[in-house]
């Protein structure tokens, strides 16, 4: 009974229109019913079956209709579900927006945009619009973009729904002049022998609407003579006729695969437009791939099942030359199918088309493919309910990605508007995207099963291992999962509207200007992603990795003093570059190469834009050659926001010298008079000339990643509220040089927050522990008071207290469990007293809650401090004390599998000890 329904249901389809709606009795149960003579709920349930397997489309109208999806979707186009609410929500699916109709074309916004473009002046040029010449060789789709002209002529009303088009190719009656001269004019009777009657041309019958005349170049001189008057002023004249004029008001298209020689230069005169459409080849791998992709979806679509292609065939594909482009292209992979599909057993629910199924003319023309690819194992499945499928991608995660970042644009797009504060915007953004990001690790395939999921999650790792050691970017696996399975998903860039595209660059602005770090290091892994996985990162890409960094336990812990070489000659500077950076082991030089037509003011270009990219508020060496570039100091220096070395003649020595000093962590400073003992050039120091910005610096005796942390943790409280610059630095080098540091002579700094005082007399000092414990609000009231309102101070108090809870920095610092690490250490601090036989006090609780948080997940990191004062004279001094520490966190040796070294022990010691012993003390 389910055939003679399909039957029955697929003629009344064929007769449906969405124009004439009104009449729906023949597609609703009760009709069918009636037809087959058969009760209503066994109609019922055969039709709720039929549409379960996709076969039917079901309309939750009242009565509910069925349609034949197959017959609907010859007539109209794709489908992507199988039930409906209404007619409405299928034919807003089925018929597009106009704007819509040139995005059928692949490479609508790349290869084919200039076409298209030309393409809308023909047609809105007034009165019958321009006429135009579509240029390319065999195949590359001037027939198909005819018709899209013609589709989109309609869809905007220059043209009626009614309005006729008609195809004709010169080349098949090229031989013929005068049938030709007929097929396009029309003839009268007795124009010539067999002429029994007279006979309209195509010009006539295109009266109103589009002639497309491909081939155009068979036309002889005559024809195309005839078809210059007819475009010069609307009037012909059928053969055989020489006393009546005839007019016609038609849009021509042309299309030619040879050079304009080959036409009347009177012909060309009067086509101002032509247009050139690349072949496939010119059209990039992308697009290629783009068309590979599709053509498979078409052929399983028409032979109604999955098709499962190896990659390294789609690898073939790709990589083989089509002389005849886009059609050979369509037909190769047709004939594949079809061998597949003839080899295909009856138990089988999908094709499977491999290296054997390809036309052998592939291996006949090109048999070097085959002897050296790289392809991937694995496979690409194409589904005939899928409109695309690239390496499983799931059409829901997609549009999940999309909708998510539609929503992120709404959301910059209400902060443009003063609808929302930077905080909320950056909030709202980031709860979308970490939710986003949450449901594509849940769904994500297991890489175990996934030959491509394992690839991009073993690649992302090494990367990251590389940006670890390279740019001291500190990351956790869960981050590595999440942006794995983001690249997994997400294939091929959006389509936005103009206006979508102008917000996104805005928005993309807005975070690379003011989320530096974050941008920085996803610029950093869209160089690696596109070089290893040939994965192209997008402008979505970018705004959605970026934010998602923002909110991630992704950060690069020490900001390191940047070393740029700048060189005349066009390899000169990176080859320095990068010999020094291979004998240093790590990335410390970047470098611009200076060719002999660059000037000055091109590099300092290049200068400006670097230092926009990269945060330089630790410092900047600058080395030059020689010349004109031994003054680019005087270019930059006024944009500096850091101290700036520029160091004249460079040499690879000397730029080891510069590497190893910046390895170490020195300072700007602490490097000029060393390099004025041992390498002797010309070297100026500078600092930033304009007013001073307000600073907080953040600082821990245990080292910069401590600081980096609590720098976050106060950057999040004062937000948008205050215009105060958070910077992490070095405790010893504080201690060390007190005011005369970097940051205390760029910068009005108003206090230092850290664990342990630096004791700089001119700066006030809050201790981490204070604030946590509540006892630092007097300490905020007052060094905010210069700079702020009441009211301002106090909002950022309260996210002070907020931010600073005790699991809340704890999560922040560490990436362990923050409930359970707490825990451990609070079993510790409990046994410590129990052995000192006296109570801690809350702050130096606070401050072992803290450190020894840190501290575990150092030596889970094996990165352990292994530097003490005087460590021997602490050893001997205090055995007992020594003991003590060891045994009461023994419990967190246990359970993590760590052993703490004597270095650690020694400044949990210093926590402990009511007065923090100095080295002098020790000796």
């Amino acid at each position: 009974m389910k055939n003679e329904i399909t039957v029955y249901l697929t003629e009344v389809t064929r007769g449906f229109s969405f124009k004439d709606s009104s009449s729906l009795k023949s597609f609703q149960t009760e009709a069918i019913a009636v037809h087959f003579a058969i009760d209503r709920t066994r109609a019922s349930r055969l039709l709720n079956e039929l549409a379960k397997e996709g076969t039917l489309l079901k309309i939750n109208t009242r009565p509910v209709c069925f349609l034949h999806r197959e017959t609907l979707e010859k007539q109209y186009g794709s489908l992507q579900h199988t039930v409906y609410d209404s007619l409405e929500s299928i034919e807003k699916e089925l018929i597009p927006d106009s704007e819509e109709i040139f995005k059928r074309l692949i490479g609508y916004e790349k290869s084919l945009k200039e076409a298209i473009e030309q393409v809308k002046t023909a047609i809105y040029y007034p009165n019958m619009g321009l006429p135009l010449l579509l240029l390319g060789p065999t195949g590359v789709g001037k027939t198909f973009f005819a018709k899209l002209i013609y589709d989109y002529s309609r869809a905007k009303k220059i043209i009626s729904d009614q309005a006729p088009f008609f195809v004709f190719n010169c080349a098949q009656y090229a031989n013929n002049p005068e049938l030709l001269s007929s097929y396009l004019f029309g003839h009268s009777k007795g124009a010539f022998t067999g002429a029994m009657k007279d006979q309209v041309g195509l010009i006539e019958q295109a009266n109103n609407g589009i002639l497309f005349l491909d081939e155009v170049h068979r036309l002889n001189k005559e024809g195309q003579e005839k078809l210059f008057t007819f475009m010069d002023q609307g009037i012909f004249t059928r053969l055989g006729e020489t006393s009546v004029v005839r007019k016609s008001e038609v849009r021509l298209v042309f299309a030619t695969t040879e050079s304009l020689s080959v036409f009347l230069e009177t012909f060309l005169r009067r086509i101002p437009i032509k247009v050139n459409i690349p072949s496939l080849e010119e059209r990039g791998p992308d697009e290629k791939k783009q068309f590979i992709h599709h053509f498979f979806m078409e052929e399983s679509k028409l032979l109604g099942l999955p098709i499962e292609v190896t990659n390294k065939t789609v690898d073939i594909l790709n990589k083989y030359h089509y002389s005849g482009n886009i059609g050979e292209c369509k037909n190769t992979i047709k004939y594949a199918c079809g061998f597949a599909f003839s080899k295909k057993s009856k138990t089988m629910d999908k094709i499977f088309v491999t290296l054997q199924d390809l036309p052998k003319q592939i291996f006949k023309n090109s048999p070097n493919l085959f002897n050296n690819y790289s392809a991937k194992d694995g496979s690409v499945l194409f589904s005939p309910n899928s409109k695309q499928s690239f390496n499983h991608v799931n059409e829901m995660k997609i549009t999940l990605i999309e909708q998510t970042y539609q929503n992120c644009l709404n959301y910059f797009l209400k902060f443009e508007n003063d609808h929302f504060v930077e905080s909320a915007f950056i909030e709202k953004c980031t709860d979308e995207i970490t939710a986003m990001m949450d449901r594509l690790i849940f769904e994500r395939p297991n890489e175990s099963n996934n030959i491509m999921m394992e690839i991009i999650l073993s690649t992302m790792q090494d990367i990251f291992r590389y940006l670890e050691l390279n740019y001291y970017v500190k990351y956790d696996g869960n981050s590595v999962y999440t942006l794995s399975s983001y690249l997994f998903f997400k294939a091929y860039p959006f389509q936005f509207s103009k206006q979508e595209q102008v917000l996104s660059q805005r928005m993309l602005q807005f975070i690379k200007d003011h989320y530096k770090m974050e941008y920085s290091i996803v610029s950093k892994l869209k160089v690696f992603i596109e070089k290893r996985m040939d994965i192209h990162l997008n402008l979505e890409d970018f705004v959605m990795m970026t934010l998602f960094l923002c909110k991630a336990k992704i950060k690069q812990f020490h900001n390191r003093v940047k070393a740029m070489i700048i060189a005349h000659g066009y390899a000169t500077a990176s080859s320095i570059a990068n010999v020094c950076n291979r004998l240093l082991g790590v990335n410390v030089f970047d470098s611009i190469d200076m060719p002999v037509e660059a000037t000055v003011r091109d590099i300092t270009v290049k200068m400006l834009q670097y230092m926009e990219e990269q945060d330089t508020s630790t410092g900047l060496v600058v080395l030059v050659d020689m010349g004109s570039l031994s003054l680019i100091h005087d270019h930059i220096k006024g944009e500096i926001d850091g101290p700036l070395l520029c160091v004249d003649q460079v040499s690879t020595p000397a730029a080891l010298e510069i590497g190893n000093y910046v390895i170490q962590g020195r300072t700007v400073e602490e490097m000029v008079e060393p390099l004025q003992k041992s390498v002797q050039p010309n070297i100026n120091l500078y600092y930033p000339t304009y007013g001073k910005e307000y600073a907080i610096i953040t600082s821990c005796f245990t080292g910069i990643g401590t600081a980096t942390q609590i720098q976050q943790l106060l950057s999040e409280s004062i937000g948008d509220l205050l215009d105060i610059k958070v910077i992490a630095h070095d405790f010893d080098r504080l201690k060390q040089n007190g005011m005369n540091e970097a940051p205390l002579r760029i910068y009005d700094v108003l206090a230092i927050v850290g664990t342990a005082n630096p004791e700089i007399e001119e700066v006030n000092f809050i201790s981490l522990e204070d604030i946590i414990s509540g006892k630092g609000e007097g300490d905020v009231f007052r060094i905010f008071d210069k700079i702020a309102d009441s009211e301002i101070i106090r909002q950022v108090n309260d996210r002070i207290i907020m931010n600073f809870s005790l699991s809340r920095v704890i999560d922040s610092l560490t990436i362990l469990d923050t409930e359970k690490i707490i825990h451990k250490v609070e079993q510790g601090i409990i046994q410590i007293e129990k052995q000192m036989r006296q109570k801690l006090p809350n702050d130096k609780k606070i401050a072992l809650f803290v450190h020894v948080s840190c501290m575990i997940e150092r030596l889970i990191r094996k990165a352990p401090i292994t530097e003490y004062p005087n460590l021997d004279k602490f050893q001997d001094n205090h055995t007992k004390e020594i003991k003590w520490i060891k045994n009461a966190f023994s419990v967190l040796e246990d359970h993590y599998s760590v052993q703490m070294t004597l270095a650690e022990i020694g400044y949990i010691y210093n926590i402990i000890e009511p007065k923090v012993m100095t080295q002098k003390e020790l000796v």
